[in-house]
């Protein structure tokens, strides 16, 4: 009987790549998602409004829920707002938010866009002398595209990156 040749060596280098992990989700479902995109934008909102209040001084506090992307164009609208010698009494509010999408990027944040109506019809504007100059024509109720990012270090602290006026039909008329 003839001995079997033996097995030529596996000489193929290792690989120092490692398998993909998969990335655990932030948050258990799209759910708890919305509901924490929600509730970071009712923590804005309120510092805006108590911003605004204040005639758009202090608007650095608005940091505490910005990205720091989005943060400029914040400070640029308090700015403007102080400039024009405005103040507001009210509050703002939204309502019909909506999960466009939610993910977990690859630098471990998350990611998370919704559609949502921001309600200012509570909002009055007045000028230093205090006589009301809110537009009768203003409108109340914009429909918005909402952005919210994290940071690995703290994924479910999330920061408004983003307030687009969407520019399709207003999902917001009543």
């Amino acid at each position: 009987m003839a001995t079997p040749a033996p097995a030529p060596a596996d000489t193929s280098a290792p690989s120092d790549a490692a398998a993909p992990t998969e990335v655990p989700p932030v948050f258990a479902s799209d759910e708890d998602a919305l509901a924490a995109a929600t509730a970071a934008y009712a923590a804005y909102e309120a510092l805006s409004d108590s911003i605004t209040a204040e005639g758009g001084t202090g608007g650095d506090r608005i940091a505490s829920a910005a990205s720091t992307t989005y943060l400029p164009d914040l400070l640029n609208g308090f700015d403007g707002f102080s400039k024009k010698g405005l103040l507001s009494r009210g509050a703002s509010t939204y309502d019909s938010a909506r999960l466009i999408r939610s993910s977990v990027e690859t630098h471990g944040g998350v990611s998370i866009e919704l559609y949502l109506c921001s309600d200012i019809s509570a909002v009055r504007l007045f000028n230093l002398a205090g006589v009301d100059v809110t537009p009768p024509q203003r409108t109340n109720r914009i429909p918005l595209q909402v952005g919210f990012i994290s940071s690995a270090a703290e994924p479910s602290l999330l920061l408004l990156d983003k307030e687009d006026v969407w520019s399709g039909k207003n999902f917001c008329q009543l």
